[in-house]
């Protein structure tokens, strides 16, 4: 390999090699890669040709490098699609209202069949987050977090693992607006909100589960506009 190519082209040889290796030999997430060594012996390259493409594979989340124990197979995730969707909410605050509209698409999509399969024991743990929920509300303390694992135990029924991490990154991107509420916006709407969703999840209701959904988000809706009206305003005030 190293004798015919050069440059990014060896580079981007090294990156596709890693990741067919993981293909050919059926890797599952946590197990080991070769070390950075046999790739340059295996390969015939500089070691900064693997450096680079290693680093590269890392920052995309396909493998993980665990300094002292070599490199290993990561388990799937949208580490670099949430970088994108941050720096997307930090250079243009429409990104915010998209990102929400592709969210409400996908859970109103696929609620019905959450609906069906949840279990008793998921209706339980839901009922026991509402009730935290009510008692973090009552002592001030913040409950996004509950907001997350009440939609996470919902759909996690579902056992999707590629719709879980993409529902993850949502998360983690909308939790950088937690300090944007509405003014004077009453919390325990929003918790009774989740209780007429979970009330229609336990009659296996599809039709109101997703009215309630979809009424949930109007909430959200309200939120995110208040943030884009806050980033808007900051902005013109740099211009200015």
């Amino acid at each position: 390999m190293g004798n015919t190519l050069r440059g990014p082209a060896l580079y981007k040889a090294v990156f596709d090699y890693i990741k067919q290796y993981i293909i050919d030999h059926n890797l599952n997430p946590g197990d080991a890669l070769l070390s950075e060594g046999q790739l340059v012996d295996e390969l015939g390259v500089g070691r900064s040709s693997v450096r680079e493409a290693v680093k590269s594979l890392q920052s995309v989340g396909i493998i993980d490098v665990q300094h002292g124990n070599g490199l290993f197979v990561r388990e799937l995730n949208f580490d670099s699609t949430l970088a994108t969707f941050k720096f997307g909410m930090q250079y243009d605050a429409r990104t915010v209202a998209e990102l929400l509209q592709i969210r409400i698409w996908l859970e109103t999509a696929v609620i019905g069949d959450a609906v069906e399969r949840i279990s008793q024991p998921d209706l339980d743990r839901l009922d026991a987050l509402l009730e935290k929920w009510e008692a973090c509300i009552a002592n001030g303390r913040g409950y996004i977090e509950l907001d997350e694992e009440f939609h996470h135990i919902l759909y996690a029924v579902l056992e999707n693992e590629t719709l879980m991490p993409l529902f993850d990154a949502f998360w983690v991107a909308f939790a950088s607006l937690e300090n944007t509420a509405i003014p004077d916006a009453n919390p325990f709407d929003e918790l009774q909100t989740h209780h007429r969703i979970l009330d229609a999840v336990k009659s296996r209701d599809v039709k109101l589960a997703r009215k309630q959904l979809v009424r949930h988000f109007e909430s959200v809706q309200k939120w995110v506009k208040h943030y884009i009206e806050l980033a808007n305003a900051e902005r013109r005030a740099n211009i200015s």
